[in-house]
């Protein structure tokens, strides 16, 4: 099972790939004030569809994307395509687009751009768990590393903002990546697989599967190409 890493950035969106939208999702874009979130809003939806598209040989505008939110009725939840077969998750942050994709269990992607004068300190105080800080208070580097990896398990599994960051453990940044323990759910850790992706100068970004059989591979591709192929319907 090959895992599939899209990356692409807003400044790829063209008036074509409006077309991919749904409804819904073009309610959400008009609903966002802010042309740069609009931009990211539109190029991850569209690539979602299009990288899928060519997963399946099936016309993208065709791709079924479903949001449903587990906590009111409003479809901004995480992507699902139903009855493909296949797991995606999506993350966005500054000019980097994540879309991934992959067959055999539930995974999740976090991308961050590194701010320079954010408070590191306090907030690995959030984040991370006692054992964690036992380690010393990471750099900015450490802690972003931190960061994504943390945020691709709760993606991967679902639980989002609902489970605490300090009840999750990690690997040391230095590391190579890896789960050591989500409280309440040993099976979680079990299943696991983790990596660090390459998104580019400035950011950081990790990727956790949850799939006891381990992809045979992560590979990263060029998103911004698959959507300047993209000419619009009936064009």
């Amino acid at each position: 099972m090959v895992i599939a890493v899209w990356w692409a950035c807003p400044a790829d969106v063209r008036p074509a790939h409006l077309d991919l939208l749904s409804d819904a999702e073009r309610q959400r874009r008009a609903a966002l004030r802010r042309p740069e979130d609009q931009a990211r809003q539109t190029a991850a939806a569209a690539l979602l569809r299009l990288a899928a598209g060519q997963e399946l040989s099936q016309d993208p505008h065709s791709v079924r994307v479903e949001r449903s939110c587990p906590d009111c009725a409003v479809p901004h939840g995480r992507p699902v395509l139903p009855g493909t077969g296949l797991h995606v998750s999506v993350s966005h942050s500054g000019d980097r687009i994540a879309v991934v994709l992959g067959r055999g269990g539930p995974l999740g992607v976090d991308v961050e751009q590194a701010v320079p004068d954010r408070d590191v300190a306090g907030l690995s105080r959030l984040a991370l768990s006692p054992a964690e800080l036992a380690r010393g208070v990471p750099d900015q580097a450490g802690f972003y590393t931190y960061w994504t990896r943390k945020e691709s398990v709760l993606k991967a599994t679902g639980d989002g903002l609902r489970t605490a960051m300090t009840k999750i453990e990690v690997s040391a940044p230095h590391e190579p990546p890896r789960l050591h323990r989500y409280d309440g759910r040993p099976e979680i850790v079990a299943g696991s697989a983790m990596y660090t992706l390459s998104p580019g100068d400035g950011y950081h970004a990790a990727l956790t599967v949850l799939d006891a059989a381990a992809p045979a591979g992560v590979t990263e591709r060029d998103g911004s190409a698959l959507l300047a192929g993209h000419q619009g319907e009936g064009l």
